[in-house]
Parts: C-alpha cells; structure tokens; sequence
C-alpha cells in the first residue's frame, strides 16, 4: 500500500500517536532537533533507534520504512 519514504511515515505516525517531536526526543534521550531532521528527511536514524520509535509509537517497523503491503 504505503511506500513513502521514512521520514513521511514518522511524521505520520507520530501525528497519529498524538506525540511530538520533543516528546519523542526526550523519549530517545535525544534532542528535538535531531527529530527535526528525522522528520524532513535530512538524516535517518540507526536501526536499533528505529526500533525504539516504533515501540513508542507502537507501529511496526514495516510500517515506518514503508515496506508495509
């Protein structure tokens, strides 16, 4: 279905998790605008801080990376 790229997803799921990006950061022990970044697709985070965000947005990770059928 879905095949928008990363940050698209985050921005996403993050509005349907009701959860902003300097919620997320202080979730990830990171800042707001390195979320920032995520978000405007300037960088991509690693796969292990992929993995947390979808716990915390509780999605899975086929649904952020845009593999999701």
């Amino acid at each position: 279905m879905k095949t928008l790229n990363f940050a698209e997803n985050l921005k996403i799921e993050m509005k349907n998790a009701k959860i902003s990006q300097d919620a997320l950061a202080k979730a990830l022990n990171t800042t707001q605008a390195t979320v920032s970044r995520w978000t405007s697709g300037i960088y991509e985070p690693d796969l292990q801080t992929v993995l947390t965000i979808c716990e915390i947005l509780d999605v899975s990770p086929n649904v952020l990376l845009g593999w999701e059928e």
